[in-house]
């Protein structure tokens, strides 16, 4: 038998699609408004408001539950009309919303609404440390990233309390979930905020050096589907309590196949227990109706080549562009250039990035205000910062009063977060003013277990004063915006009365992913090119 319930959650972007799905025998469906959901290209797959109540009348008659998907990014101009959605969603009895702006979070608690909260896949929640910190702020379940092993899930289950979440079937896309930004970059269309041009699924020649080796175009981030069905058994003992299936904008006959099938298996888990099976058959079905091809994802390691739909003989249709690169080199008009800054205005930090010690050096000497030390190991800098190299610039920078802080990994995992201790114990050690974390784990360790600085940077993909304000009383010291937002929501977003970052200049990162490209196009013996 089974050690706990087992939830069956399947999507619907169509009222004939539910109830479909509810048919093939989903316990519960998801699903996402006209506005404020991350699948915003297709309206006519999206639920109007009369549509919404009607869903969740059918579903609860059957003893179903409804999830709504406000899994969007938001910026300070939306959120008037989301706390009216918001209100809405609760006198419509939803079950739950699917969340990945703790803006949302903070409006929820504001307005003192009853639904409850599910972090989305798109907060990349990768260890035990992020899922606590949900649980402290009143989230009833967590949807895992889709980056993590079995024995990852297996252990936040074991040292957290919440619900878990995770994907067993659908696109997989390359890049940790909100992590990338290649869409906002290339085609001026976020990813984060539900308007992905799908970059991962174009054809690239991959150069290193002016050299196009192999010769011509190839879908070299093209991920194959994710299909989890041989492992649904591993899943479940590992602790996963709502089995999710991806696909928002697929029809009816589509969805309701996968999700019968995947209801059977469940049943005769329940059933047969420790006799249980996949059943072969099933499981051909499910290859013979695929997409694409099929992977396990990272469950049973990191990402690789044979993850990959190199000749792009089955990806789908999908018309997409890039946008011409704006010119970064301009005249600025005599008014511009003569403004000057207001005498009763704070004058702004600089903070400065550095690779090595020399670079620290001429930042230092060049007037910076603040040092960075990046802690990710990035192969092309050829250096890595340790305990003695930062001891010397951190002294020197002191005796100038130039702040120190150390930048942590953009992506922190279950099986790495024993490094967390080992970098407050450098800090400390090195004297640093404070550290910037960029995902949700490191976040809730370094604000719980030190007092020197914790910023909450970019990568946690802030953007307006709610998520500002939750971070700050979470023990933010500052912010730095995230790295999408226009010009006129920046200037909204400093309105605000906490210290905030914006980046103005260097390298951006367009996506953080597992999969070594350089590796795969030209084998390990070139890695040393990898980002």
């Amino acid at each position: 038998m089974l050690k706990h319930n087992v939830e069956l959650l399947a999507p619907a972007g169509k009222m004939e699609v539910l109830q479909a799905v509810a048919d093939a025998g989903a316990d519960a469906v998801y699903i996402g408004g006209k506005n404020f959901n991350m699948r915003m290209l297709r309206s006519d797959f999206n639920f109007s408001e009369e549509e919404i109540i009607q869903a969740s009348y059918i579903l609860h008659e059957q003893g179903k539950k409804l999830y709504v998907t406000v899994n969007n990014l938001y910026c300070d101009q939306e959120m008037n009309l989301l706390a009216d959605y918001l209100f809405f969603l609760e006198q419509a009895d939803v079950d739950a919303l699917i969340v990945q702006d703790p803006g949302v979070a903070w409006l929820v608690r504001e307005m003192d609404l009853r639904i409850p909260l599910h972090a989305s896949v798109q907060m990349g929640v990768s260890s035990s440390e992020a899922v606590n910190l949900l649980q402290e702020q009143g989230f009833r379940r967590v949807i895992l990233s889709k980056n993590l092993s079995l024995e990852e899930i297996r252990s936040i289950y074991k040292h957290s309390k919440l619900d878990i979440e995770y994907f067993v079937h659908g696109d997989l896309c390359i890049s940790h979930a909100g992590q990338c930004w290649m869409s906002s970059f290339l085609a001026g269309a976020s990813g984060n905020r539900g308007m992905c041009r799908k970059p991962c699924r174009w054809p690239y020649q991959f150069r290193i050096q002016e050299n196009a080796v192999p010769e011509g175009f190839y879908y070299w981030l093209a991920h194959h589907d994710l299909c989890l069905y041989p492992y649904l058994s591993e899943l479940v003992q590992a602790g996963v309590s709502s089995l999710k299936i991806e696909g928002r904008m697929r029809e009816a006959s589509y969805l309701r196949h996968i999700v019968s099938i995947y209801r059977e298996a469940l049943d005769r888990m329940a059933a047969d227990g420790d006799a249980y099976t996949m059943n072969e058959e099933a499981w051909s079905e499910l290859q013979e109706h695929r997409v694409r091809n099929y992977t396990a994802g990272s469950l049973l390691g990191r990402t690789g080549p044979e993850s990959i739909g190199y000749d792009g003989k089955r990806e789908p249709p999908f018309p997409t562009a890039a946008l011409p690169l704006t010119p970064i080199l301009r005249d600025l008009s005599e008014d511009k250039r003569d403004n000057g800054i207001e005498s009763s205005l704070d004058i702004p930090i600089i903070s400065v990035k550095v690779a090595n010690p020399e670079a620290a050096q001429q930042a230092i000497d060049a007037g910076a205000d603040r040092l960075i030390f990046g802690l990710e190991n990035l192969r092309q800098l050829r250096f890595a910062w340790n305990e003695e190299s930062l001891q010397a610039i951190i002294e020197d920078a002191c005796r100038k009063e130039v702040d120190c802080y150390l930048e942590l990994p953009r992506i922190v995992t279950q099986q790495e977060r024993s490094k967390m201790n080992n970098w407050l114990s450098l800090a400390e050690k090195v004297g640093a003013d404070g550290v910037i974390v960029h995902e949700w784990g490191s976040f809730y360790y370094f604000t719980r277990h030190t007092r020197i600085d914790v910023q909450a940077g970019s990568g946690l993909n802030l953007c307006n004063q709610k998520a500002i304000d939750w971070v700050m009383e979470q023990g933010a010291s500052s912010v730095s915006l995230s790295l999408e937002l226009p010009g006129e929501h920046i200037l909204s977003a400093l309105s605000a009365v906490h210290p905030l970052e914006v980046y103005v200049q260097g390298p951006l990162f367009g996506m953080v992913m597992d999969y070594c490209l350089p590796g795969a196009a030209y084998g390990v013996e070139n890695h040393t090119s990898c980002t």
